[in-house]
């Protein structure tokens, strides 16, 4: 018996010994740099397993500070990716000494490190991330920018997937009230001269960045509706639309059945009338600029901007719009889905020809986006491959719905999924 008790204080004094060495060659082998042991030099030093120098790692008789990295922003993306590469070590789910073993690998308290790894099987978007990515697109840094230096989700599609419903969310909930902001009439002209000379295809982020400067003291929310209101009183009906109704009404009176089909010949009338003169300013526009500026199209014929989406003609150079689902990226998808909304309100059908040349893109290609946004998904091999390759990596059918379409149901991606994935069955007769 004395002879086993004799055994036993030997081995713990060796391990003893052995916890010393490890915190103490762990403590030499700090990278301050990167806030984390060289664990590697430490293995090759002692010839003694990983796992077993972070277990026998002594954290009370360590002089390194422990990094406290509570929020998922607050964690680079070298060391997310080393989190996320180490955890695969550990078969299912994490217990409480793995999780000892993965904070003095990180050198990252505990509790941060079982809430990073949380973000790695699981993403969420949170308001500090989701505020971290804005001012990297305020910052006009791509989608697959931002997804390097925001790891975790699987794709790009799925970060402006799952960031685009956040602010959703957030935006269709209870707002603060606002105090009304007034407006001179030289603000609004001049707000009217930026448009006019910085609103270019659509693309109102040059407008906001100039008026920004120029009226710091209005709140930036003022100032995105001052530019989108004003922006839409020129897309809709103008004083000559009025003046037009005006003189059939006195014409035939207020037969209104009567007005509106004369209003409607004379307005196809008048449309293929225009379609040319439209078409010459776009062409010009397009040939010197290789874009589009509607706002100036609109004052030289002399009609709305909405009119002059309708009736150009003149689409040399228009772009083609094929969906991808390993690299397509939906800004562009919402701002048509912004534009539909803004100009063609339900029940008024879309007329596919304005959304082509304010998209600048093919008119077919921009009706299988609209059905895409709806959820109307064509099962290509690609789209299949992709679906079957996220189910591999255990993503839920909801998930995958979202990556693929914003408004795509789990239940039609189940479905694809098992007939694609049926085993065919062979019938044969004797």
């Amino acid at each position: 018996m004395e002879h086993i008790v004799a055994l036993d204080d030997d081995r713990l004094q060796k391990q003893r010994k052995l916890s010393a060495r490890v915190t103490q060659l762990a403590d030499q082998a700090f990278d301050s740099q990167r806030g984390r042991c060289d664990w590697d030099s430490v293995v090759k030093k002692l010839d003694v397993p990983l796992m077993e120098c972070l277990g026998r790692f002594d954290a009370s008789l360590s002089s390194v500070p422990v990094r406290s990295l509570p929020k998922f922003v607050d964690w680079l993306p070298d060391d997310f990716l080393l989190l996320k590469e180490f955890v695969q070590r550990f078969p299912g789910t994490l217990t409480a000494d793995d999780q000892r073993l993965v904070s003095a690998f990180m050198n990252v308290k505990q509790a941060d490190c079982v809430m990073a790894y949380s973000m790695c099987i699981r993403p969420q978007m949170t308001t500090e991330l989701s505020e971290l990515i804005t001012s990297y697109r305020d910052k006009d840094m791509t989608w697959k920018d931002i997804h390097q230096r925001v790891p975790g989700f699987a794709s790009v599609q799925a970060l402006t997937s799952v960031y685009s419903q956040f602010k959703a969310k957030v935006s269709s909930g209870p707002k603060p009230a606002t105090i009304r902001v007034r407006w001179t009439d030289a603000e609004t002209a001049r707000v009217r001269e930026i448009i006019r000379q910085h609103h270019s295809h659509g693309d109102m982020r040059s407008c906001m960045r100039v008026a920004k400067s120029d009226f710091p003291d209005k709140p930036l929310q003022s100032i995105e509706s001052k530019l989108y209101y004003t922006l839409r009183g020129w897309q809709g009906i103008t004083v000559a639309d009025m003046e037009r109704v005006k003189a059939l009404v006195d014409e035939y009176g207020q037969d209104w059945t009567q007005v509106g089909q004369l209003r409607k010949q004379r307005e196809s009338k008048m449309a293929a009338e225009h379609a040319d003169a439209v078409s010459h300013a776009v062409k010009k526009q397009y040939t010197q600029h290789q874009n589009v500026n509607w706002v100036w199209v609109s004052e030289s014929v002399g009609l709305s901007e909405r009119e002059c989406l309708e009736a150009n003609q003149f689409g040399d150079g228009k772009a083609r719009w094929i969906y991808d689902p390993d690299t397509f990226s939906w800004d562009m998808a919402n701002r048509m889905t912004k534009f539909i909304e803004t100009n063609y309100p339900r029940p008024l059908p879309v007329n596919y020809t304005a959304v082509s040349n304010y998209m600048w893109i093919e008119p077919d290609d921009c009706v299988k986006m609209a059905g895409l946004l709806r959820g109307e998904m064509t099962w290509t091999k690609d789209v299949l491959a992709k679906v079957v390759e996220l189910r591999g990596q255990g993503m839920m059918y909801k998930a995958i719905a979202q990556q693929l379409s914003p408004n795509l149901t789990a239940s039609k991606v189940s479905q694809a999924y098992r007939r694609h994935t049926k085993p065919i069955r062979y019938s044969y007769s004797l």
